[in-house]
């Protein structure tokens, strides 16, 4: 038997949130540039890897892979441009990140957010994104097609948590799916 390849392993993590594989991907990202397959090393290799790509790192604080540690901190800043470097021409190997992101109302942990009565149903099916839920934190953060058929790329975060601060979220969300700019 096989294992499934880097892609393949990255869309699963993303879609369902495995947090245990994450982590053993982020320590083979530790593997390949040479630093230990520790939660530093893949910490470190993983900020490489962000700034290899040109993608902002002031304030990136890691300390696992998962992203289980209540002491990571990820500027929404940091997710938007990773996001946008994966929609760009030029970085087809970080396809599998954009491919891998649950789709609203459909997939994954997206799968029963932006229903009929959650106030965001607009934006179903044409919202990618990943959740990240901690105690007293929520994060969504992906891609969205506005009313331009624009494709764009945001990251919210509350430090609120509950059903509340995630319908807020969703409903953010669907505001920027029901933009037009032109």
């Amino acid at each position: 038997m096989r294992s499934p390849t880097v892609p393949r392993l990255i869309e699963r993590l993303l879609t369902t949130s495995d947090n245990t594989l994450a982590e053993a991907v982020a320590r083979q990202v530790a593997i390949a540039a040479h630093r230990p397959a520790s939660f530093e090393g893949a910490a470190a290799a993983t900020v490489q890897a962000l700034e290899r790509l040109g993608v902002p790192t002031a304030g990136v604080v890691l300390n696992d892979g998962s992203g289980l540690s209540q002491d990571n901190r990820i500027p929404p800043v940091t997710l938007t441009q990773l996001l946008a470097r994966a929609a760009a021409p030029d970085h087809p190997e970080l396809r599998p990140v954009l491919t891998g992101l649950p789709v609203a109302g459909f997939t994954g942990t997206l799968a029963n957010r932006f229903g009929a009565r959650s106030g965001a149903a607009e934006a179903a099916g044409i919202v990618r994104a990943k959740t990240g839920t901690l105690s007293g934190v929520v994060t969504l953060a992906g891609t969205v097609v506005d009313a331009d058929g624009r494709v764009l790329a945001f990251a919210l975060m509350s430090r609120t948590s509950g059903g509340d601060a995630r319908a807020a979220v969703d409903r953010i969300v669907a505001r920027i799916a029901a933009c037009g700019c032109r």
